[in-house]
């Protein structure tokens, strides 16, 4: 069977290792992509999607950090075409908004068939290398989207666009008939798979961690409705000392209205602990029920794998059957049984596996003790600091009582009656108390 990407034109057949371009894309561009293909089906947009690229290129190496949606239109012969006035003055706001570090215009994006972009693609394409002629396409793959599968890689692929000269052959992959040799090369446009790699900063960690957690809380919004409903059911009432508080009211029995004025009786008020929650709150709780869905979740797996170890045959549990002959007897139980699988098995075992690193309980005591050790180590440092500041408490406390010993031996070989010696000694007093900031060769 041919290959369905061997009959668009415009694939090169050079490999991608002969350019030698490497491509580095960070995960923003790929989160403003799908945010802008969901908004516009969300919209009922009727243009095109396409949009710029913006990254750096040293050499050889283009880095796809951050990107924006352009807007389009159809030309005479209905291909969709970028307004060049709006695209430039867009141009020229994000290049100053990215000015550290400095990005640049390194390519666009659009939606680009499994099979390779197609011709039209080619006006914008044009009109993009002529701001950079080395302009690279991220293809975005809707159909991969629309029908996801495990394990699939991300539904996109970078091409590079370069010159080639025609190769003399027809869509049948007949051979045309020869040329004269001085006669013009026929150049055409084609595009040729660039691999990539994905790389992310700490700034984009941190929005792909909150974009994360939101979604986490949308996917559990039972909560966060419940909450909206009881806020929705609060009315603010005077309390007749010119403040205002919320107070509920029951739809089948009272109405906003009736509920203006404040009940007597507090066993007639609904006091609901969750009614007053906070935004930071009510996420919070919407973080903890996605924990209390995936927890119900993963239990009903291990459920499952538990069932399904449990009806193994017995004679294949026992080790006395083979796989085949127990897949045998479990199809001819009638239900009974499951029919073994030794891909299944070897995915629990690797489950099991896992587990045990995550949780090692073996090796309970020596993490125990390694943590003991630890725990040891920050102590003695911290011991050792305090006797090192004690040390030198000590040592200034000796140099004062060396000071004060000399001045008291001075005056006792000069005399009691006063004099010099009299005033070295109390001055010698005074600094030994920390009233005078001098040191002990002033005295």
């Amino acid at each position: 069977m041919a290959d369905p990407q061997a009959a668009n034109e415009l694939l090169s057949t050079q490999k991608a290792s002969d350019s030698g371009l490497q491509v580095v894309l960070h995960p923003l561009p790929i989160l403003e992509i799908s945010d802008f293909i969901v908004r516009g089906y969300q919209r009922g947009l009727k243009g095109a999607v396409v949009g710029a690229l913006l990254g750096q290129q040293n050499g050889r190496e283009i880095t796809i950090e951050h990107s924006f949606s352009c807007k389009s239109a159809k030309n005479a012969d209905g291909l969709y075409e970028l307004d060049n006035d709006w695209f430039r003055q867009r141009l020229e706001q994000m290049k100053l908004v990215h000015k550290s570090p400095a990005l640049d215009l390194v390519g666009w994006y659009s939606l680009v068939a499994k099979t390779g972009p197609a011709a039209l693609h080619l006006p914008i394409h044009r009109q993009i290398s002529g701001f950079n002629d080395s302009a690279v396409l991220l293809g975005f793959h809707i159909e991969d989207m629309l029908a996801p599968a495990p394990g699939d890689p991300l539904p996109i692929t970078i091409y590079e666009s370069n010159m080639e000269a025609d190769d003399g052959r027809d869509a049948d992959g007949e051979d045309k008939e020869m040329k004269d040799a001085e006669a013009a090369t026929n150049m055409v446009l084609r595009f040729r798979k660039l691999p990539y790699t994905t790389e992310t900063g700490e700034a984009e960690m941190i929005a792909m961690q909150f974009i994360r957690e939101g979604g986490a809380n949308a996917a559990v919004d039972s909560s966060e409705k419940q909450i909206l409903e009881q806020f929705d059911k609060k009315v603010a009432v005077d309390d007749g000392k010119g403040k205002r508080r919320a107070v509920a009211y029951e739809e089948s029995s009272k109405s906003k209205k009736d509920a203006t004025a404040p009940s007597t009786s507090a066993a007639e008020q609904t006091t609901d602990p969750d009614a007053n929650l906070t935004r930071a709150e009510a996420e919070y709780m919407s973080a903890l029920q996605a924990k209390y869905n995936a927890i119900n979740v993963m239990k009903s797996r291990l459920a499952l794998v538990i069932t399904y170890l449990q009806r193994l045959p017995p004679a294949f549990t026992a080790g006395t059957q083979t796989t085949a002959e127990a897949a045998d007897a479990a199809r001819a139980s009638n239900g009974q049984h499951t029919v073994p699988s030794n891909t299944i098995l070897r995915h629990i075992q690797a489950l099991v596996t896992n587990a045990d690193l995550v949780a090692p309980g073996a090796e309970q005591g020596t993490l125990e003790l390694e943590i003991q050790r630890e725990t040891n180590d920050v102590n003695l440092i911290s011991m050792i600091a305090e006797l090192t500041a004690s040390v030198n408490e000590v040592r200034e406390a000796g140099k004062k009582f060396h000071v004060v010993e000399a001045a008291r031996h001075n005056r006792q070989g000069r005399g009691a009656g006063g004099g010099p010696g009299a005033s070295q000694y109390d001055a010698a007093l005074e600094y030994a108390s920390g009233g005078i900031p001098a040191s002990a060769t002033d005295y």
